[in-house]
């Protein structure tokens, strides 16, 4: 190791991390799982849009496949709601941009559910 500027500690190494090999068939996995995963958030995306899925019924039940779907997106997936008005209610409701369905607490998604004025069902 050696000293840099202003005393910072640095290593003279590459830093460089390589993925860990993977057979055709762990690859041909994972392919379908990505792709397994983002048809759903797209489908579910959809159904939003049409108004066939309430944004009540996903925050309070998401799908296996949309367990790292952002809540902004989502809302966004929404008839009627744009950026801005996904920011503001995000805001009221005190939700980080980078917060997925599965990590809401359960103070959070109330206060969303009430900031989005919506019902059971």
């Amino acid at each position: 190791m050696a000293t840099g500027l202003e005393g910072r500690w640095y290593t003279t190494r590459p830093m460089l991390r390589r993925a860990p090999e993977r057979t055709s068939q762990e690859r041909r996995s994972a392919l379908e799982e990505a792709n397994r995963v983002r048809f759903a958030r797209a489908a579910t995306k959809r159904e939003l849009k049409s108004g066939e899925l309430g944004i009540y019924d996903l925050l309070m039940s998401p799908s296996e496949e949309l367990r790292g779907a952002k809540v902004e997106e989502m809302l966004l997936s929404v008839r009627g709601m744009g950026r801005i008005k996904v920011t503001r209610i995000m805001r009221e409701a005190g939700v980080s941009r980078s917060k997925t369905l599965v990590g809401l607490t359960h103070g959070q998604r109330d206060r969303l559910i009430r900031a989005l004025g919506c019902e059971e069902g």
